[in-house]
């Protein structure tokens, strides 16, 4: 008993110790960025893969190696949250439930907050935790929580992924420590960060840079103090006012990743940067590709046509008249060295409507060939009227 409160004794020293560690490390030595700002697409990040979007659309800005799988490390914790949170809009689980510490998370190792065996928690702590600290052991309890198990959590996971169309990745775990059948890409990082957005509560704790403060618990009496250490959202060379959100993930496999929520003058966009070599490498990446989107591109509408495409409709053997399918005005992020002028707007228009069966009929809209931005600016599913008169 003596030497297991002496151990006791000796993490608590040592969680001490790594949070005054994690505090200075969150400030930023000044020094100059060493990566000009993107000049067009053809710019080459130094990280291994990489991608920006248009959180609004989707359309992708700008894009390097972002169908490569790779493993992620604790930008893996997007999706455990995003299922967290989806559970909690569903009125499945609560932010004030205690959620309870198993031997598993307490013996997950990496970076995490010290949890003990038979600890509770509430859910809202253990999010925050997750989040902000990037608390392994946490993201254990709450993928056992919403799943009933820990394989139930990952199952989750990877219906999600399925559900998403994302076949390039596989999760075996909820925090991200390295497995080989652990993995995904920066396209489809992209993907889950942009649903995760779209769900209740998310945001908030993803742009969340205040620190916060978790009260004691069942196990142990103090309190422990969570922060933020985004340099993009804190201070320093690399600060941006319009970095608003973000989760980072290293080890020795995946390197240094990171994903990044930005917003500016109506302009949201969601960032990846994968295998990055050193911790600052990130910053630098996010910085000089997002300071050059801000820079480069504004949404400009796409007009539509002025009359509606009339498609006949036939039903037992006869025509029966025509239905409409008004055409849709859209609005895209173009880069501010191309025009609208050079936009082509495709229609997928069924020749006709048989009653009874499926009526699909789509937009497209694409760019030729240029140095500036990927062709693809997005689609838009229409759809007909007039089919009940």
């Amino acid at each position: 008993q003596e030497k297991g409160e002496q151990f006791a004794m000796m993490k608590k020293l040592l969680a001490v110790v790594l949070c005054w560690g994690l505090l200075f490390a969150a400030a930023p030595a000044a020094r100059a960025l060493t990566v000009e700002p993107a000049t067009d697409r053809t710019f080459d990040l130094p990280c291994q893969a990489a991608i920006l979007i248009d959180e609004d659309s989707g359309t992708v800005l700008y894009e390097k190696n972002a169908d490569e799988q790779r493993p992620v490390a604790s930008i893996t914790k997007v999706m455990t949250l995003l299922l967290t949170f989806e559970a909690m809009e569903e009125g499945r689980i609560r932010a004030d439930d205690l959620v309870p510490v198993s031997e598993h998370a307490y013996h997950m190792g990496g970076s995490q907050i010290w949890l003990e065996p038979g600890e509770q928690m509430t859910l809202d702590d253990m999010l925050k935790a997750i989040c902000i600290s990037s608390a392994n052991d946490a993201a254990v309890a709450v993928a056992e929580y919403i799943g009933g198990t820990i394989q139930g959590g990952v199952d989750a996971m990877n219906q999600k992924a399925a559900a998403l169309g994302l076949a390039n990745t596989h999760y075996m775990n909820p925090h991200g420590l390295h497995d080989d059948d652990h993995y995904t890409t920066a396209r489809d990082m992209a993907t889950i960060t942009r649903w995760a957005l779209s769900v209740p509560g998310f945001e908030e704790i993803f742009c969340r840079t205040d620190p916060w403060t978790m009260a004691p618990t069942n196990k142990q009496p103090q309190e422990r103090v969570f922060h933020c250490t985004d340099w993009m959202r804190i201070s320093g060379d690399y600060y941006r006012t319009y970095a608003k959100g973000s989760k980072n993930g290293f080890h020795d496999q995946a390197l240094t990743t990171f994903v990044n929520y930005a917003e500016q003058n109506g302009v949201r966009l969601i960032s990846v940067e994968l295998k990055c070599q050193m911790l600052e490498d990130k910053f630098r990446d996010a910085c000089a590709i997002l300071d050059y989107a801000f820079e480069n591109f504004s949404r400009v509408e796409i007009p539509a046509p002025a009359e509606a495409f009339q498609v006949p409709v036939v039903g037992g053997g006869e025509a029966l008249g025509n239905a409409l399918v008004q055409p849709q005005s859209a609005t895209a992020l173009l880069n501010k060295n191309l025009t609208t002028d050079g936009i082509t707007v495709d229609y997928q228009i069924p020749d006709r409507y048989v009653l009874g069966q499926p009526f699909a009929a789509s937009v497209t809209y694409s760019l030729p060939e240029n140095d500036y931005q990927p062709s693809a600016l997005g689609s838009a599913t229409l759809s007909v009227s007039g089919v009940s008169e």
